[in-house]
């Protein structure tokens, strides 16, 4: 009995010296809007495309990327003696018994048993030595290690011509209850969401189609595979550099397959809690987006949202929430042609988020809330 109050006493003792998780406040929203809202058409300076589509062999970004790279790299060294030596041996023939001027014939023989059975077996023996690791290579991309207790678990789902990615579980060391899943597709203009990851976390990744196959395929991470209607597909990796990477459809699937691009997003476990969070209440924030639109800010409009939003709970998490959903929106509208442009553009952006700011210091707030 002493034994076990020792142990609560201990337990209790380490739960309450435990610091809570920051919240991100209203000076990170920018920063998470510029980290989690990146342009996928942005050009740089020169005209050229800011973020280029890197490979599992100039930049590998997981695990199966690298394991790809090296199994190719491999199997491009055993079979290159293969693809030199006939061109050597082919020029050294045409020039050693090319047709002479001196009255002699070029050589006529042909066949010979022996060479035949040599070069027959040489490179059957260069298939089993590169087939062994590539089969170990080809399972363990098919089959995902056994323990998966920690892993991300995420449903794409393709369409003509997007994406929709449903987390089913997030990994890590906290369960995923039902109500905790959520999911995202594109944004308020309509534009391809990325699928955001954690550094070193394992996902998997269950893959299916709304109508016409598809293929989900970013090189960096040396995964592709088909959705199909009415099947589930798999495929898993390790993301193990933090970035933004770029993929495109590789399945032909209609007139938009050209501009049905892929984006994922790795970033650190603390950046994708902050992300995670947002997400839960997107929801609550669509009505404050509308009176935010408009051609005209209705200011009384405008308060009546924010105070509706924050009754479901004023916490430091959902104040956050609003201000991020209120700048990345208005950054992915900056990227779509419309009547406002440029200079008069940025302000009117300015205004209402001011206008968001003023309102939401002005509501009383729970004790310790950063406005």
């Amino acid at each position: 009995m002493l034994r076990t109050l020792l142990v609560l006493a201990i337990l209790c003792t380490c739960a309450g010296a435990a610091e809570p998780s920051a919240v991100p406040g209203a000076a990170d929203v920018d920063r998470y809007v510029a980290l989690f809202n990146q342009d996928l058409y942005a050009l740089d300076a020169s005209g050229r495309v800011a973020t280029p589509m890197t490979g599992a062999f100039d930049a590998p970004a997981s695990d199966i990327a690298r394991d790809v790279a090296r199994s190719t790299w491999f199997s491009l060294l055993v079979f290159l003696p293969f693809l030199v030596l006939p061109q050597v041996l082919l020029i050294w023939i045409i020039f050693k018994y090319r047709r002479r001027n001196d009255g002699r014939a070029p050589a006529t023989f042909m066949g010979n048993h022996k060479l035949e059975l040599v070069w027959t077996a040489i490179p059957c023996v260069a298939l089993v030595i590169v087939g062994i690791p590539m089969w170990d290579l080809l399972v363990k991309m098919e089959a995902p290690p056994a323990d998966q207790r920690r892993d991300m678990v995420v449903e794409v789902r393709g369409k003509s011509f997007a994406w929709d990615y449903k987390y089913q579980r997030l990994g890590g060391d906290r369960p995923t209850r039902r109500e905790d899943q959520f999911e995202i597709g594109q944004d308020v203009v309509g534009v391809q969401e990325p699928l955001v990851l954690v550094k070193d976390r394992r996902v998997i990744l269950n893959l299916t189609s709304n109508d016409v196959n598809h293929a989900w395929w970013i090189p960096a991470f040396g995964v592709k595979k088909d959705t199909i209607k009415g099947r589930y597909t798999n495929i898993w990796f390790t993301p193990e550099k933090t970035g933004f990477y770029k993929g495109q459809c590789a399945e032909l699937c209609g007139q938009g397959h050209g501009v049905m691009l892929i984006s994922a997003l790795v970033v650190e476990e603390a950046d994708f809690d902050a992300w995670e969070t947002v997400q839960r209440h997107r929801a609550d924030t669509v009505r404050t987006w509308s009176v935010l639109s408009g051609t005209e800010l209705d200011g009384a409009a405008l308060e009546g949202a924010i105070a509706d939003y924050l009754k479901k709970g004023d916490t430091p998490e959902r104040r956050f929430a609003l201000r991020f959903w209120v700048a990345s929106n208005f950054a992915s509208l900056a990227r779509k042609p419309g009547e406002l442009k440029g200079d008069a553009l940025q302000a009117a952006i300015i205004a209402r988020r001011s206008a968001v700011d003023k309102l939401m210091a002005r509501t009383a707030s729970p004790a310790g809330i950063v406005n």
